[in-house]
């Protein structure tokens, strides 16, 4: 069995990888305050025997409660306010960095603020499969753009993709006699092919048959995704569409958590992690035809098997909508 210190230097490459993101991000300012930073947390990790795998809400209020504290103060005796929640950010935005590189299912510290590290109350992990049911039904049916809206949203869901790999989906990507999506240029640079729930079928179905030819422009071409305005949908008009959704239903969402959603779900109902993290393109399909094949067909059996939007009572879901 490995030891802790061989297990948490794992996670060194991930910590590299980071500190390459934020000289990238940050190119007009010094970095070496921002790495100290959080290079601050990383340390505490590591002296306190705790891997980013296990990190939970509390250690949050243990981190915070060591720098308040002077505790790991250097320079001065006592961190002010401010200086706390600089640091306190710091770590919030690493941890929502490995959450958003899919590296953390869930992120550890989703609802928490630096400026409120001791702040008590039950935090959303994941949205729930209530939750996500009236996310899917908010859509206004008797448009274009909603019909549009409601295949999205059910794509995305139903799915796990990325934001990025579903704004470039294009009429040849979908199969909805197979219900499959064809995933081509994905981030992690290989191809893979994925299975849609029947909901999302249908909602593609007739947002293709009775939405997209309302939207039509001279330059959309191909593409799956078209705006009000007649051109290609863009990922900040996703963005926006999960701002609009989370008011009107009071369900404070992301596209990103929707995929994540599915994940949680499809763990929930009994997937394994190694059909999750295949269906998320967490891992390289084999080129070889024929297992490539029938590991697809395995990943199709084991998706309808869990699904939420498979399984359940398609009635309970209001999917006969439109």
């Amino acid at each position: 069995m490995k030891s802790f210190d061989d297990r948490f230097d794992e996670w060194e490459g991930h910590f590299e990888h980071y500190r390459a993101v934020l000289k990238k991000r940050h190119k007009t300012l010094k970095p070496h305050k921002i790495y100290s930073r959080i290079e601050k947390f990383w340390t505490w990790l590591q002296d306190n025997r705790i891997l980013p795998s296990d990190l939970k809400k509390t250690h949050f209020a243990r981190y915070a409660n060591d720098l308040r504290s002077g505790t790991l103060c250097v320079e001065t005796e006592r961190y002010s306010d401010a200086s706390l929640i600089i640091f306190l950010s710091h770590a919030l935005a690493w941890c929502r960095h490995l959450y958003q590189a899919d590296i953390f299912l869930q992120n550890p510290f989703e609802g928490l603020a630096a400026d409120c590290p001791f702040a008590k109350g039950n935090y959303k992990t994941s949205l729930t499969v209530e939750e996500v049911r009236e996310i899917l039904q908010a859509p206004d049916l008797s448009v274009p753009w909603g019909l549009r809206n409601q295949a999205i949203l059910e794509v995305i869901y139903g799915s796990g993709l990325r934001i990025g790999e579903a704004i470039s989906l294009n009429l040849s990507s979908v199969d909805l006699a197979d219900r499959f999506l064809n995933l081509r240029d994905t981030k992690n640079g290989w191809d893979r092919c994925i299975p849609i729930t029947r909901p999302a079928a249908d909602a593609l179905r007739r947002y293709i048959e009775y939405g997209r030819p309302y939207l039509q422009g001279p330059q959309t071409g191909n593409a799956l995704w078209l705006s009000y305005h007649h051109d290609i949908l863009t990922k900040d008009t996703l963005t926006s569409m999960a701002a609009q959704y989370s008011k009107q239903t009071g369900i404070k969402f992301t596209m990103h958590g929707l995929r994540h959603a599915c994940a949680t779900h499809l763990l929930e109902g009994g997937a394994s992690l190694r059909h999750i993290a295949e269906l998320l393109g967490h891992e390289n399909i084999e080129s070889t035809s024929y297992y490539a094949q029938a590991r697809i067909r395995e990943l199709q059996r084991i998706h309808r098997a869990t699904h939420p939007r498979d399984t359940q009572d398609l009635k309970s879901w209001g999917c006969g909508r439109g």
